[in-house]
């Protein structure tokens, strides 16, 4: 009886973990430069940038505005 109360509990505390019930959409932070950039300054950081769908967001917005820092062309 124990082990079931703490794998349900366990199960719903991971289920809820994986919500992300305020994340911004691509337009959105496509509109909100500061914002944009903030949230991609967070998630650069982390261990898995991509790994919300805020991060996600943030992170095409950001390439899809090419307010990204460019490689230097090589000359190879």
């Amino acid at each position: 009886m124990k082990t079931g109360l703490l794998s349900l509990t366990l199960l719903s505390a991971l289920v809820l973990a994986g919500c992300d019930d305020e994340a911004k959409s691509i337009e959105w932070y496509q509109a909100h430069d500061k914002e944009r950039n903030a949230k991609f300054e967070t998630c650069k950081n982390d261990a898995n940038p991509r790994g919300t769908e805020d991060c996600r967001n943030a992170i095409d917005a950001t390439f899809r505005s090419g307010s990204y820092t460019k490689s230097p062309e090589k000359g190879w």
